[in-house]
């Protein structure tokens, strides 16, 4: 461990150092958050048996004594939770976002932070999740469709971009800045090797440039959250008593939850954040929520312009859907749906606009993936399969499952986790031959 990392430490815990050393021993805490988009908790419960104890960071938040390939379980390909360590969640709790509302999610990947935002927004309202990374940012894509999110705008672009796509229209931004992780050093070797006073510094630098953009984002009362997974105070306290400075629209405002402590007091009411630490039962995180003067207006954009819906793919979603999504979108073959208009973005790099449902090919509509795991369709024709037979299906194997002839969503334990096709005595396997098991 870096000498001069625990001399920063020893002078900011005081009589607190030794058992925040005694806890860097320990190992990190594993949880996972069940995705009520999916499944209602008592569901959860009643069929599986996951070993967890409640955490105090979200609702639905769990610590878990999970083991590695539990990603690779019907459970989670379903979507019936999030893997996320427990303490990460706490910045999603305090920014408290509302159905109905604008959110923007400014460093997204690998998603954990933006699916439990569209958790709590019920699919009404709309939610952008951006990530500056293109492969993290097909990380977050996946799994946004794999929690069912079908309001959700996922966006691969600078922080400059998304200000210029987007004045003053979300009415909540969460700001997860990337950061020297400091408080992932029980969880992650690689953030000990890397850490240096210079890299600190150097975030602390960049999380100000993100702040800047963010803060364009937002609309007059609106509501931020800067979160950071470190406990350099270059990188908290004096990183957002400095942007206050710099924006005397802003102010921080008190956090109201029984989880952590209050940051400290350097000034500007910085000591309304809040700070975790592994004595507080999380890793390291801190959070601050500032408000932005002014009354909320109810924000508008142009819509994009879309091509007439197929006949086929019209007549698929009334023989299928049990409801209807309220909008659809079509563009080069491609249809789209979901519940919010389908905004312009600028000249961002669009991943996916809510939900994509499939295209024609040959005259025919061809359902994808993504419209199977989206948590607001619903189906007329499913077929639920038990262990055994889920497994079958997740290797990408035929079904000899007689039904009637017609595409089905397959679920397990009443969740769909893809679809199948029937041609009246086997059902034609249609999972992605990249999700399958080996």
């Amino acid at each position: 461990m870096n000498e001069l990392f625990l001399e920063r430490m020893r002078k900011m815990l005081k009589g607190e150092y030794p058992t925040y050393l005694e806890k860097l021993n320990d190992s990190a805490r594993k949880g996972i958050r069940i995705n009520t988009l999916k499944i209602m908790p008592a569901d959860f419960f009643a069929c599986t048996n996951y070993e967890l104890e409640k955490s105090p960071f979200a609702k639905n938040g769990y610590y878990a004594n999970i083991k590695s390939g539990v990603g690779f379980t019907p459970e989670h390909m379903s979507g019936f939770f999030y893997i996320q360590e427990p303490s990460a969640s706490s910045a999603v709790t305090i920014l408290e976002p509302k159905p109905g509302m604008k959110v923007l999610d400014m460093c997204a990947a690998p998603g954990s932070k933006s699916t439990q935002i569209s958790e709590l927004l019920h699919q009404c309202g709309l939610l952008v999740a951006n990530e500056i990374h293109p492969t993290r940012a097909r990380v977050l894509l996946e799994n946004v469709e794999r929690c069912g999110s079908a309001n959700t705008i996922v966006l691969n672009n600078d922080p400059k971009d998304i200000s210029k796509a987007f004045p003053e229209f979300f009415d909540m931004v969460l700001c997860d800045a990337p950061c020297s992780g400091e408080g992932m050093f029980r969880k992650e070797d690689q953030a000990v090797e890397q850490w240096s006073l210079e890299n600190v510094q150097a975030c602390a630098v960049r999380q100000i440039a993100i702040l800047n953009e963010a803060y364009k984002c937002l609309k007059p009362g609106g509501i931020m959250v800067y979160s950071t997974c470190t406990f350099a105070m270059e990188e908290n306290e004096l990183c957002i008593q400095k942007f206050i400075q710099e924006h005397l629209d802003m102010h921080l405002v008190p956090i109201n939850v029984e989880f952590g402590r209050k940051a400290f007091d350097l000034g500007s009411h910085t000591d309304y954040a809040r700070r975790i630490f592994p004595m507080d039962g999380g890793e390291g995180h801190f959070i601050a929520k500032l408000k932005k003067d002014g009354n909320r207006t109810e924000s508008t954009k142009k819509v994009m312009q879309s091509q007439p819906l197929p006949k086929e793919a019209k007549e698929f979603f009334e023989t299928f859907f049990v409801k209807q999504y309220p909008y659809y979108f079509v563009k080069n073959d491609k249809v789209y749906g979901g519940t919010q208009p389908f905004y312009e973005v600028g000249k961002c790099h669009l991943l996916r606009h809510q939900v994509f449902l499939g295209e024609m090919e040959k005259n025919r509509f061809t359902p994808s993936h993504a419209l199977f795991m989206s948590a607001y369709t619903k189906f007329k024709n499913t077929i639920d399969l038990q262990e055994e037979d889920i497994l079958h299906y997740m290797r990408g194997e035929q079904l000899n499952i007689s039904c009637k002839k017609g595409w089905y969503a397959v679920c397990y334990h009443g969740v769909v986790i893809g679809g199948a096709k029937s041609d009246g005595t086997a059902l034609k396997n249609k999972y992605p031959k990249n999700l399958r098991l080996r």
